[in-house]
């Protein structure tokens, strides 16, 4: 219920402000059910690189995706993109490996903003601590485009957290942690694509644990939320 209000909410505040904008076919996008199945539903796993932890003064440097649909995988879907940050990769270089001289005449953040709303419409985002990435994100097109991105998404952070909580267990929630516990190899982390496949690969091993196989799972069950 509080996800389709707030859906509702998101569309009605900015969608004449996204008129005339790269952003309007999300705003007239169709509302995705939570009752939805999960086999029937197309996620975008995704995974952003910033320049430090504080939105408000510092930038996102990369996104990283790739498809699931069907329960599987989209290889072909892999997307890696660099992104222009005038103030520098900062202090975060020594975690994801990129410098001023990686992002020097990369893409601008609005070129890259508008590949990525063209994989929305339809799909459900996933991420793996989403409100860092989503903070980021709306920053970003926030100053680009004077409204924010509207999507569905889930937390494999949260659908985690809330397993363990249910098993009485408090254990870590890094991914690396989390993959651990469903038997995942390791992963070359801190590369935003290398980390948005790490994370499909839990969402579909989470997937198949809550579903008993993934065929009886609804989008409800997996604390489908809002972008804010």
């Amino acid at each position: 219920m509080l996800y389709k209000l707030c859906t509702h909410i998101q569309q009605w505040r900015f969608n004449e402000k996204a008129i005339d904008t790269p952003l309007q076919p999300l705003y007239q996008e169709p509302y995705i059910p939570a009752s939805q199945a999960f086999l029937n539903t197309r996620f975008l796993v995704l995974d952003c690189e910033m320049s430090g932890l504080d939105s408000e003064n510092c930038q996102l440097l990369s996104i990283g995706w790739v498809m699931i649909e069907r329960g599987r995988i989209v290889s072909s879907s892999a997307k890696h993109l660099l992104i222009h940050a005038d103030r520098g990769t900062g202090d975060s270089s020594k975690i994801h490996g990129l410098f001023d001289v990686n992002i020097a005449g990369a893409n601008s953040v609005a070129t890259v903003l508008m590949l990525l709303m063209r994989q929305i419409p339809g799909a459900v985002l996933v991420f793996h601590h989403a409100s860092l990435d989503i903070r980021f994100l709306q920053k970003a097109t926030l100053e680009t485009f004077r409204c924010p991105l509207l999507f569905a998404y889930v937390d494999t952070m949260v659908i985690e957290k809330k397993r363990l909580q249910l098993q009485g267990k408090m254990n870590g929630l890094r991914l690396a942690q989390c993959r651990q516990r469903y038997g995942l190899p390791d992963s070359a982390q801190h590369n935003a694509l290398a980390d948005a496949q790490a994370t499909a690969e839990l969402f579909l091993a989470q997937a198949s644990y809550l579903g008993e196989g993934q065929a009886s799972l609804s989008l409800s069950e997996l604390s489908l939320s809002c972008a804010r």
